[in-house]
């Protein structure tokens, strides 16, 4: 496995992961919003949204190899 590939499939998994955990956390909030919750879930929106950037800089990059 090249390291194209190896950066490709942590970014992607980062990505995914952060996305689900602030899915769930969202779906499975039945408490009034808390100060940390909220702020946990924006970051992970954050980190999720980062990831994007980086897979699609790294389809980008990889049409170029």
């Amino acid at each position: 496995m090249s390291t194209f590939h190896m950066v490709f499939f942590s970014a992607l998994g980062i990505t995914v992961a952060s996305a689900v955990a602030a899915g769930v956390l969202v779906a499975l909030d039945d408490t009034p919003q808390r100060d940390t919750r909220k702020i946990m879930v924006e970051r992970l929106i954050q980190i999720a949204l980062l990831g994007a950037g980086a897979i699609i800089a790294l389809l980008g990059r990889f049409q170029d190899l």
